[in-house]
């Protein structure tokens, strides 16, 4: 994230001015002086968590009510050259990760592309809720439970126990998109 992006001071004083609380007002509930006040609205100076705090604390709302939208962005855009080639040990498989532009929302998604007659390879992260969608081509799932064909257009959730495999034992490139809850 672009730090030129965070502007923390302009979210308290829209949220001060919502609740028609004045900087004098606001001062004497913190015990922050006006003019610091002024300061971090006009982000000529960054609050301290402490003093974020005793504003959070003043307006009876939890720190994150200040951060919402600027660390967790409600729309990021994801552009396609921004995606991060990730290595994988021994294997001809590529893995994409696509949300790297969102790194500090809670959903990762990948793009894993497998070569004609490719894999097993591990389905990663465990510990979490995972979910596949065939994009194009065919895949094999291995499950303790036993092997499943997925094709082009189908999709499988994963719950954050289950141990899986996948495999292109077709003849033809596969791709898969794979989302995840992060950990």
């Amino acid at each position: 994230m672009d730090l030129s992006e965070i502007n923390i001071g302009a979210k308290i004083r829209s949220y001060r001015k919502r609740k028609n609380v004045s900087l004098a007002q606001l001062s004497k509930v913190t015990g922050i002086a006006a003019s610091n006040l002024s300061s971090i609205e006009l982000n000529k100076t960054s609050p301290t968590l402490n003093t974020l705090a005793k504003i959070a604390d003043a307006f009876g709302v939890r720190i994150g009510e200040f951060l919402n939208g600027i660390l967790y962005k409600k729309v990021v855009i994801c552009e396609q050259n921004h995606r991060t080639l990730l290595q994988r040990q021994k294997t001809t498989i590529l893995e994409y990760l696509l949300t790297a532009d969102a790194v500090l929302n809670r959903l990762e998604a990948r793009t894993l592309i497998f070569p004609p007659n490719s894999g097993p390879t591990s389905f990663s992260p465990e510990n979490t809720d995972r979910f596949a969608f065939i994009l194009k081509g065919e895949i094999s799932l291995m499950t303790e439970e036993g092997d499943i064909q997925l094709t082009e257009g189908q999709g499988v959730y994963l719950a954050p126990d289950s141990v899986v495999s996948l495999e292109n034992r077709g003849h033809t490139t596969a791709r898969v998109l794979v989302t995840n809850t992060r950990i």
